[in-house]
């Protein structure tokens, strides 16, 4: 027995000590072309487990058969097979590989190729973002990522709206997605980094993709990822940019002409009085003239006494000239209109300058950048400016550990008005003038000037205005008058700093360790003048600002990842800790000293300044587990779980765990389509997962309570909400599936995804009793649903080394249903409720089954033979005491419809939502030689809003307002246009233009977005040593709606009253220097 268990050792050592004679150390370096070390690379033995990873100077050394062969790979370059054929040392040289490159993208805590991919994201590269120009990178994604839209957007300078990914994921927590940049969560504007910065913007949308995110993931993900080292040589860019910047916004056809404006408010005065009251037709047309001119107060027209403004025929009286004088305080004043609009906006300048240097040597790799943008605003007193640096840099320490450090500094300024003169120029009538006029001893007017010696704006009051004449229009007030001297300054500093490790503990094993602060610090200064306006009876008043932001977040993560033969598998375990701290300070006081001096040291109301100071915080801290196998690169699964705690919720609720699956298929890959020429990929792929949303607020857990004052030197508490201790997360349940293909070379390429995303325990505001003490709380309750496809198709026309021309479009589709709702906010006659939207001129209708965003309005019949208008009235069975009887579903019983004149006792009705039917944006670009163009359109087709603007512009008088007035009103019902379903024309007509569905209007658009046409100057001018692109690019060219002037991307529940900040159309000239 021991002889055959000696014989047996004999012959296992024989056999190993022969494999052995057969292997022998190889080592070797690895290189790009240019001849520069490749650190990191992967130096497998063919067929086997075994392998290496090249250190410094790019080098490996690994045990091999004298005949096998060595498999090389890193990302962003062709794999090489090597035969050893018994050589020692080899020098890889590999190729760079640019289809692969485009291949790879930035996801969860790491990057991976398209291909291993299973759940949903689209990404912009930075030659993509280099097609627009804007200050804040988020504008640039609307009509470019399908299923994204943006709301709210504003022109002004630096600005950006709020972002949607796959619908509304909630109805009162928030639904912005979670922003991201280099790793760590970043809360602060994204006008503080430089487009020119960023490498590429990744937007992930299922829970395959961003359920690593745990706690903040349901709204989607936005990863932001900065540059790095490019090139071995160091290169250097410049790039300049100059432009001019308009206003992109359209009017309303509104009455423009002093004369047409007076014609329309005659002719509904005159209405009344022949019509609705009766008076003969010279007595109407007589009264209807003094009236006039009675409530408008401001007659702009010089005309023969004993005539009248508008004559019989309703037209202006043809010997009227524009411009009136007359005697006041022993001075001529001479009153003539002014476009406010003109008066309002300007031509802007625009200038941007961005410089960069890149490189790296065997062991470092470097980027670093400055920055400077200087923005004016289309209107005066709009400005933001910015400077920008960053330096990134990693150094290979030893062979096995990586360090790095990414750093950047931002100090900005923004100046705005300190009072909104959009409104009231969109509003405004024709005939008022902005400025007060006198008339010198020569006979000639001019514009006279205040106390300050500047124009002096007519506030209908005091000094500055035209003696005896009060303006109908917001009397007293003048906010371009006040903006002269009234100016909100926000200046901010922000430092962040990024670190991190990595270490590769062996060839299967590295560790991760990434810190990242940030600290950011905003000091603000809004001053109300005392000269002119509102402030003056105080002496003008002070209000300053400062908030300063502390911001961390700590990343490790351990990451095993191994082949097997044809199986990979890719496992990562991490904790991350993010924490931000907020404090905050303020005081207002009245009484300045001077406006060049805008301290509260330099108020006499000083020693009573009303200040306020707090301290915020929020922290979120999460351990994570995520896996990734494959078989022969062909059949892929994914898998990730996040286990994480809020500081929004109270301990007992506060963890929450959120998870992923899915799985992905190759199609292509497989036998039976591999003669299949014209296919290049087919994937098949499906992932579903949970997500979470604690984006409440502070304290919503816990009664809180205000301090106040009980004497002078002591203070009290009163009761300000009730906290709910058992509120938790918001859940989605997201499920994806999709399909990715390329065909015929790449020629045409596209994904088509379906999804599903319902949100469980829905944080809502309860009403509860007011004896409480409080009217309300925060409850999980309630639960929507958002289904939708979305389909992107890309697809090259021409590809010649010549020419290349390039067609890409993309569609979505997007549902949003509510599925439950609180059950003491529902009317059981009704089945549901009306909630203010968030403008706060409409109600939405709230009903399970329903869609988000349909508007509760009063149904519009039409007139009446008078031309009255009318509303639609339910009529509900009553019992005897006049109590709404309900049926056995326990809803209210119609027993018909009749009709009523009178607005407010219409019966409202659920009408079209807000959400387009489908929405996205299409774009081509097209290369001959050395000139390039690109277009960039987005557009949304569907959906309803309020046109609220549209709905006071065709509403006459009750009062004297001196309001303007649409065009349409020539339209309306009048004897002679018995056909016209738009009602009279009668000053006093209480409900002609009441909100309802005859306002609701179609909110399809297309927006001209962008565009770029630029030419490379052959590189061979500059001896092959510089690379030199001129270009010219235009921004928010031309949009086209339902109604002109009409801008439905501003929010789903319709446009409010006047128009906000324009946004800008902006043409720009730039060049890109490379050497």
């Amino acid at each position: 027995m021991v002889r055959k268990i000696v014989l047996s050792i004999v012959a296992v050592l024989a056999v190993s000590f022969a494999a052995l004679a057969q292997n022998m150390q190889v080592t070797g370096t690895v290189v790009d072309e240019a001849g520069y070390a490749i650190v990191g690379a992967t130096v497998i033995v063919d067929g086997t487990n075994t392998g290496a990873v090249t250190g410094e100077n790019g080098h490996f050394s690994v045990n091999a058969p004298k005949d096998g062969s060595l498999v090389i790979s890193f990302i962003g370059y062709e794999a090489q097979v090597v035969a050893i054929a018994g050589q020692q040392k080899l020098k890889v040289v590999l190729k760079q590989d640019t289809q692969n490159i485009d291949n790879v993208i930035v996801v969860a805590y790491g990057t991976t190729k398209k291909e291993a991919f299973t759940g949903s994201a689209s990404v912009m590269k930075s030659e993509d973002l280099d097609k627009r120009q804007t200050s804040n990178v988020l504008n640039t994604l609307v009509g470019s990522v399908p299923g994204l839209q943006m709301r709210g957007a504003s022109g002004a300078p630096g600005s950006t709206g709020s972002i949607n990914v796959r619908g509304i994921s909630s109805l009162e927590a928030d639904i912005n997605p979670l922003i991201i940049v280099d790793g760590a969560p970043y809360s602060a504007s994204l006008s503080n980094i430089a487009q020119t910065d960023i490498e590429s913007i990744t937007i992930l949308k299922d829970a395959a993709s961003a359920a690593l995110y745990g706690a903040r993931g349901a709204a989607g993900v936005i990863l932001i990822t900065t540059k790095k080292a490019r090139n071995k040589e160091a290169t250097i860019t410049v790039d300049a940019k100059w432009g001019v910047g308009t206003r992109a916004a359209k009017d309303y056809d509104v009455i423009k002409d002093p004369g047409e404006y007076y014609e329309a408010y005659y002719a509904q005065l005159y209405n009344k009085y022949y019509y609705g009251d009766g008076m003969a037709m010279d007595a109407a047309h007589i009264k209807a003239n003094e009236s006039m001119l009675g409530d408008l107060k401001y007659n702009v027209f010089s005309y023969p006494a004993g005539e009248m403004l508008v004559g019989q025929d309703g037209k202006l009286n043809p010997k009227a000239k524009l411009g009136r004088r007359y005697e006041a305080n022993g001075e001529t004043y001479y009153l003539t209109p002014d476009d406010w609009m003109d008066e309002t906006y300007k031509t802007s300048l625009r200038q941007e300058y961005n410089v960069n240097l890149n490189g790296s040597s065997n062991r470092t790799n470097y980027y670093m950048s400055v920055g400077y943008l200087n923005e004016e605003g289309i209107v005066k007193n709009y400005n933001f400016e910015r400077f920008t640096a960053r330096i990134k840099a990693d150094y290979q320490a030893r062979k096995w550990l990586n360090v790095g450090a990414n750093v950047g500094f931002v100090s900005s300024e923004s100046l705005s008005q300190g009072n909104s003169a959009f409104s009231f120029t969109s509003y405004i009538a024709p005939i008022f003038p902005v400025y007060v006029r006198k008339v010198d001893a020569g006979g000639v007017p001019y514009i006279a000037k205040d106390s300050q010696g500047n124009k002096m704006y007519d506030f209908s009051s005091g000094e500055n205005s035209y003696p005896g004449l009060i303006r109908p229009y917001v009397s007293t007030s003048n906010p371009l008058g006040m903006n002269e001297y009234d100016l909100n300054r926000s200046g901010g500093n922000q430092l962040n700093a990024t670190f991190t490790a990595q270490a590769d503990i062996t060839s299967w094993l590295k560790a991760n360790i990434q810190s990242t602060v940030t600290w950011g610090f905003t000091d603000a200064t809004a001053t109300a003048n005392m000269f002119v306006g509102n402030a003056a009876t105080t002496n003008g008043a002070v209000t300053r600002t400062n908030t300063s932001t502390f911001r961390q977040n700590h990343l490790q993560t351990l990451t095993f990842y191994k082949t097997f033969g044809d199986h990979n598998v890719n496992v990562m375990a991490g904790h991350e800790y993010y924490l931000n701290e907020q404090a905050y300070i303020g005081a207002k006081s009245l009484g300045m000293f001077s406006p060049d001096v805008p301290e509260i040291n330099a108020t006499a109301g000083k020693a009573q300044a009303t200040a306020n100071s707090y301290r915020s915080g929020y922290n979120v801290e999460g351990y994570m587990l995520s896996a990734q196998y494959d078989y022969a690169s062909k059949y892929y699964a994914s898998f990730s779980f996040r286990r994480d705690a809020s500081s929004y919720f109270a301990k007992e609720n506060r963890w929450g765990n959120f998870w992923s699956v899915g799985g992905a298929w190759i199609m292509s890959k497989e036998n039976w389509l591999s003669d299949v020429q014209w296919l290049d990929m087919l994937k098949v792929k499906a992932s579903i997962g949970q997500q979470g949303n604690d984006s409440i607020g502070s304290y919503a857990y816990i009664d809180t309570y205000n301090i106040i004052k009980d004497t002078d030197t002591s203070t009290s508490t009163s009761f300000r909400m009730k906290g709910n201790p058992n509120i938790t997360w918001e859940t989605t349940t997201n499920f994806n599936a999709g399909v990715e293909f390329s065909l015929w070379q790449g020629r045409l390429s596209g994904n088509f995804d379906v999804y599903s995303k319902k949100t469980t325990d829905l944080l809502f505001w309860v009403s509860i009793p007011e004896s409480s003490g409080t009217r309300g709380m925060y409850d999980n309750i309630g639960d929507i649903r958002n289904t939708g496809v979305e389909l992107t198709l890309s697809a090259d026309l021409i590809r010649t080394k010549m020419v290349n021309w390039n067609v890409s479009a993309n569609i979505a589709h997007n549902k949003t249903k509510i599925l439950s709702l609180p059950a003491s906010k529902i009317d059981p006659l009704y089945g549901g409720y009306s909630e203010t939207t968030p403008n706060g001129y409409n109600q939405y209708w709230m009903e399970v089954g329903g869609e988000l965003h349909s508007l509760h309005l009063p149904h519009y019949v039409g007139v009446d033979a008078q031309g009255k208008a009318m509303f639609q009235k339910t009529i509900y069975k009553t019992d005897a005491n006049g109590e709404v009887v309900a049926g056995e579903d326990g809803r209210a019983i119609i027993e018909g419809y009749t009709t009523t004149y009178d607005f407010n006792e219409a019966t409202e009705y659920a009408q079209g939502s807000g959400q387009p039917d489908v929405f996205g944006g299409f774009s081509t670009s097209l290369r001959v030689g050395n000139f390039d163009v690109s277009a960039i359109f987005d557009y949304q087709i569907g959906g309803e809003i309020n046109d609220l603007y549209y709905a006071s512009l065709m509403a006459p008088s009750t009062s004297p307002t001196g309001e303007t007035f649409h065009k349409d009103y020539l339209k309306s019902w009048s004897p002679n246009n018995t056909s016209s379903d738009i009602p009279r024309w009668q000053y006093n007509d209480q409900y002609t233009a009441a909100a309802s569905d005859r306002f609701m209007t179609d909110a399809s658009y297309l927006n001209f977005q962008s565009f770029v046409v630029g030419y490379t100057i052959p590189e061979k001018l500059f001896s092959h040593k510089a690379k030199l692109r001129v270009y010219v690019a235009g921004e928010n060219l031309c949009y086209w709606s339902a109604r002109k002037g009409l801008d439905p991307r501003y929010s789903f529940e319709g446009n409010t009253y006047g128009i906000g900040y324009s946004p800008v159309r902006t043409i720009t000239g730039g060049i890109q220097l490379t050497f």
